[in-house]
C-alpha cells in the first residue's frame, strides 16, 4: 500500500517512496524505496526523452521493484530499505510507453 494514500496526502515528488507491506501473518513493515539520482539521466539516454522526478512513472517503478524484490526473496529488504540503482528492460519499456501529461 502507498503510505501517502493511506495518510491522504499528495504523492511524493522526491526520489524516495514509502510503502506499507503486509506479510501472510498480517505483520506490517514500512519500506522505503529510493531511486538513484542517475536513473533520471539513464532513462533519458535510453528512451530519448526525460521523465521528470515528480512523474508518477517513478512511483510505479519503485512499486514494481519492491514487488519483484518481495516475490524473489520472500522477505523484506534489509533495514526496510530498497534502492533502485539500475534500470531493467521493463523499466525502459514502461518509460517508452509512459504518457508525459
Amino acid at each position: 500500500m502507498r503510505r501517502w494514500e493511506i495518510d491522504r496526502k499528495p504523492a511524493p515528488v522526491a526520489e524516495s517512496y514509502q510503502f506499507i507491506v503486509r506479510n501472510s501473518q498480517s505483520l506490517e513493515h514500512e519500506i522505503a524505496v529510493e531511486v538513484a539520482d542517475d536513473l533520471f539521466v539513464q532513462i533519458e539516454l535510453k528512451t530519448r526523452r526525460g521523465i521528470l522526478p515528480e512523474s508518477s512513472y517513478w512511483i510505479c517503478c519503485a512499486e514494481r521493484h519492491l514487488a519483484t524484490y518481495l516475490w524473489e526473496n520472500d522477505d523484506y529488504p534489509p533495514g526496510d530499505r530498497l534502492r533502485i540503482s539500475q534500470l531493467d528492460p521493463e523499466d525502459v519499456m514502461s518509460a517508452i510507453r509512459w504518457k508525459t501529461n
